[in-house]
């Protein structure tokens, strides 16, 4: 299963901050039908994930504008058969998912401009703002670049194949796009530039609602700067393995770096901000973190993160203030504190 690990990076991200770069060639073997099933459940979850965010980092744009970390953003996610190099790869795909060396649409993100503008997952692009796209190696890559250089100047026109051209308004939003990592691991981190959050831990979300509690406190974490204010590294976590061979192993052993107890609080706090402004349900946040509690007892997490009564007091806390503001209709502005 490791190899759809690494397919699964080539997805690449339009009109965002990073973009995950391809998987080397290996000589690992093709990938398989179940495991193009496989593929389908993760592309289900990676929306769901995508969705969240978005409306997370819409919500907290005015903190990240203060600090100069918004810009616009289209919400798509694009591919092509050219992003994946193995040979029997490409086949299995073009049979399974339709996919042809063109920019493809993977997702449309939920609620994100291009969606709501009418483009679809699967759709075909041709050109941006009148220029071609073209197909084939690095095609992605330039309707990337394109569509970005658009955005910062105004609406963006996408040409389909199908004839059709949409104009979408792309919206700033915290420039921290997320990565749904597959892992059978319990884990989310946030590197100062990405969020990201395993299989295992969306497997353990029964809604969106705690979704966003995960993905707000990882948001949190990216505004606040707490990587660059932490002084010491931790090689070997969690994500080592994954962000190593797909991003790059100075990400790595910043994903890896852990945070501070006082740290992990402000981010709740902060977090849970976020969902609120975005309209989440943040009395799903309780009954989370008791389940979470019970299912993740290893000291790796326990070290760094705080656990139990205290931190659910805390956060207890963070739900009370925040229905008060609420109730009173006062903005929910944060001073963060630890």
């Amino acid at each position: 299963m490791k190899r759809i690990a690494l397919l699964l990076t080539t997805l690449t991200l339009a009109a965002c901050a990073t973009t995950p770069s391809a998987p080397p060639v290996t000589k690992t073997p093709p990938i398989t039908s179940s495991v193009t099933n496989g593929l389908e459940t993760y592309m289900a979850a990676r929306a769901r994930v995508e969705a969240v965010a978005y409306r997370l980092r819409r919500a907290a744009s005015p903190d990240c504008a203060r600090r100069g970390k918004t810009k616009p953003d289209l919400g798509l996610v694009v591919w092509s058969l050219a992003n994946f190099p193995n040979e029997q790869d490409r086949t299995r795909l073009a049979q399974d998912f339709n996919l042809s060396n063109a920019v493809t649409v993977a997702l449309a993100v939920e609620g994100a401009p291009a969606a709501s503008a009418g483009l679809r997952s699967g759709a075909i692009v041709t050109r941006v703002n009148g220029e071609d796209v073209g197909d084939g190696k690095g095609a992605t890559e330039r309707f990337i670049a394109l569509s970005n250089a658009a955005a910062k100047q105004g609406p963006v026109r996408v040409a389909q194949q199908s004839g059709s051209e949409l104009t979408l308004a792309a919206e700033a939003i915290c420039e921290f796009p997320a990565l749904l990592v597959r892992s059978a691991d319990i884990n989310a981190a946030a590197d100062g530039s990405v969020l990201a959050i395993t299989t295992g831990l969306y497997d353990l979300t029964r809604n969106d609602d705690e979704r966003a509690l995960i993905l707000g406190h990882e948001l949190a974490h990216n505004v606040l700067g707490h990587l660059a204010k932490a002084s010491t590294a931790k090689p070997g976590g969690i994500l080592d393995a994954f962000v190593k061979s797909t991003i790059g192993t100075a990400v790595a052993a910043a994903i890896n770096r852990p945070y501070s107890i006082a740290f992990e609080k402000e981010a709740d706090r902060v977090g849970l901000y976020f969902m609120a402004r975005a309209g989440y349900d943040i009395t799903a946040a309780e009954a989370f973190w008791k389940r979470l509690n019970e299912t993740t007892r290893a000291t790796a997490v326990t070290a760094t993160h705080p656990t139990g009564p205290e931190r659910l007091k805390a956060i207890q806390a963070t739900i009370a203030e925040i229905q008060a503001k609420q109730k009173a209709g006062k903005p929910l502005d944060v001073t963060p504190r630890r």
